[in-house]
């Protein structure tokens, strides 16, 4: 079946890529989860925007799994994820609207980027197609990291223009600032009606899309409370998309809000249950935010030394997300999700 659009969105071929799609079970692990859906050199997005939502357990399983030569994409997004992989080395390139740099008393909320734009450590940054590192820091043969400047919107257009099948979205989003004079992949033509310069943005369609849902069934289909950002546009444009779900309840329960399901099942690939995976980031309606070992976590990873140390203690480590949360304390888990719920509860 075809859905016609700006483009051509032909889900059951969608399907037909990939057999996991067609499943009517589709629960997994999130070691398996990363093991069967993203590989060496792939591109891949976060759901969720800044502190809520983010699928923070995934990143440092990809840590674990040593996953190299990949590339994100986001809004402004999971800065801390993105950073632990950028300290390990296993990124090569970055699209992104925002990234935390210096903040309140000089902490820095991306450290292994800063260090790659100064020092060449753990690899040397290129950004706005040029070498931002010094030449005196940069080790021979260092491969760059590459980070590319959107702004928010055209990030978002971008999973759009992707989701619909076609080449790019028109905008006028950057015209007046230097973005399109640093980045290539911005195209200016005039207007064929107004005769006005207009931008065009590239499609993008990543090979995988990891997004935490409040609440999913077996089959795929997942639900999302409170803000929701681009994760319905990332789910479409991407070609396997990994759910991961506070709750895993019944497709009866599905039902009862439809209206919520901006995941359909013909879209997820995988779906893996996992309580709190949004952690440090919060979730609306199950937990807050635990901003205290947010910043303590930036803190000990300032340096380059205490990076390694924390990844050797709180990732490498740990087995998986349920020893994070040993680790981090069910007693503080259990007030961070009190004080949510003080604020706001989902229907059961």
């Amino acid at each position: 079946m075809a859905i016609q659009g700006l483009g051509t969105i032909d889900y059951a071929e969608r399907a037909r890529d990939s057999d996991y799609k067609k499943r009517l079970n589709k629960v997994m692990t999130e070691k398996e989860a990363v093991e069967t859906f993203l590989h060496d050199g792939d591109s891949f997005c976060m759901g969720g925007f800044v502190m809520w939502r983010q699928p923070q357990s995934i990143m440092r399983e990809i840590a674990r799994q040593g996953k190299k030569n990949l590339s994100i994409i986001d809004e402004s997004g999971d800065f801390d994820g993105i950073d632990l992989l950028v300290e390990l080395g296993l990124v090569d390139r970055i699209d992104i609207a925002y990234m935390l740099t210096r903040q309140v008393g000089g902490i820095s909320g991306t450290p292994a980027v800063e260090r790659g734009l100064k020092e060449g450590v753990p690899r040397p940054v290129e950004a706005g197609g040029v070498m931002a590192t010094p030449k005196d820091k940069i080790e021979p043969g260092a491969p760059p990291v590459k980070i590319v400047d959107w702004t928010n919107f055209e990030v978002s257009l971008r999973f759009i223009a992707g989701a619909f099948n076609v080449p790019f979205m028109p905008c006028r989003s950057s015209l007046g600032a230097d973005i399109p004079e640093y980045n290539k992949e911005i195209k200016t033509i005039n207007d064929p009606y107004e005769n006005k310069p207009l931008l065009l943005i590239p499609a993008y369609k990543p090979d995988v899309a990891f997004i935490s849902v409040q609440k999913a069934d077996r089959r795929g289909n997942g639900q999302i409370w409170g803000f929701k950002g681009t994760d319905y546009w990332k789910a479409r444009a991407a070609k396997h998309v990994v759910l991961l779900t506070e709750e895993l309840v019944s497709t009866e329960k599905i039902h009862e809000n439809p209206g919520l399901t901006v995941m359909p099942a013909y879209c997820t690939d995988a779906v893996v249950h996992l309580p709190f995976n949004c952690l440090p980031t919060g979730c609306y309606g199950h937990y807050l935010g635990d901003l205290l070992s947010f910043v303590s976590f930036l803190l000990q990873r300032q340096s380059r030394e205490g990076a390694l140390e924390w990844i050797d203690e709180w990732v490498y480590g740990l087995k998986d997300h349920f020893e994070y949360c040993d680790k981090l304390g069910w007693e503080k888990i259990d007030r961070l999700a009190k004080s949510e719920h003080k604020l706001n509860r989902i229907p059961g």
